[in-house]
């Protein structure tokens, strides 16, 4: 199906490229993608419909694509949001890990890329 410009909804369980390294881990993938959803739909569906119009536009990055390419993804967060942009960091942790049954941890120094390592992690071992 072409892309023509809009965001996709529907692709949830989108076949994931190498790249970031979670196409050996599709669960995990696929539920972040879901948590980041979550996450933005908090300040509402128009906030969320925006930053990912924004983040595709500025960033090539389409919604199905953030497993792949994380760090471009948060980066992108932090550009948007500013400070607020590693709440929302730790939003989608919690979100993530609250959907693969793992007991989140705050930890202040970690990022999004911290607990998504460390999920990815715990579920490989686990």
């Amino acid at each position: 199906m072409p892309h023509t410009g809009g965001l996709s909804w529907t692709s949830a369980h989108a076949r994931f490229e190498p790249g970031y390294g979670l196409a050996s881990s599709p669960d995990v993938a696929d539920n972040l993608v879901l948590a980041v959803d979550e996450a933005l739909l908090v300040p509402g569906e128009i906030v969320r419909t925006a930053i990912y119009e924004r983040i595709e536009r500025s960033y090539q990055i389409r919604r199905e694509e953030i497993p792949e390419k994380l760090p471009t993804f948060y980066q992108a967060l932090q550009d948007l949001l500013g400070a607020g942009g590693k709440v929302m960091g730790k939003m989608i942790a919690k979100n993530l890990y609250s959907r693969l049954e793992l007991k989140f941890a705050e930890e202040d120094s970690w990022t999004l890329l911290d607990y998504v390592n460390h999920a990815k992690e715990t579920k490989r071992d686990g």
